[in-house]
């Protein structure tokens, strides 16, 4: 969630379009209309391809009640991500970033939910996307990997 004066804003994709565009001058959302739908077309596709799988993962292994999870749904969801990480894999073959030449709201999106994928050993046969996920997380501004932020929380 995101608290801004009066504005309170939801959902991970909302808030990064919302705080890159209130700072354009960062360039994390590209000026050139077919670019910025590629823009678009990654973040859709990793909000609701990618993630959504993991948070199927995350709800039958650790979120819901023992009684309610559905170990064959966690099965199905590892299955539907990889199948759906292989078309990420296939399209980064060759780039730095999901769109352009630099940086955009669509490679921060990407790399956290990679980091998660990672963290539930999903990235395994996909060093495109394993050497995509570490490049972004190199970067001086990044934010901690997925793991090592959980770390501080629970110290």
């Amino acid at each position: 969630m995101l608290v801004d004066g009066d504005r309170v804003l939801t959902e991970s994709v909302a808030i990064v379009l919302y705080l890159a565009e209130k700072y354009p001058a960062e360039g994390l959302i590209p000026r050139d209309l077919r670019e910025r739908a590629e823009l678009y077309r990654w973040l859709l596709f990793t909000a609701t391809e990618l993630e959504q799988p993991l948070w199927r993962i995350a709800r039958h292994t650790s979120l819901y009640p023992e009684d309610r999870r559905l170990p064959g749904d966690v099965a199905l969801a590892r299955e539907e991500f990889g199948a759906m990480a292989s078309v990420l894999d296939a399209h980064m073959h060759g780039r730095h970033y999901v769109v352009g030449e630099r940086v955009t709201v669509a490679d921060l999106v990407l790399a956290y939910t990679l980091d998660w994928a990672n963290e539930v050993q999903l990235l395994g046969g996909l060093p495109v996307l394993q050497t995509y996920m570490l490049r972004m997380y190199d970067r001086p501004k990044a934010p901690p990997r997925i793991a090592k932020a959980l770390a501080r929380v629970q110290a």
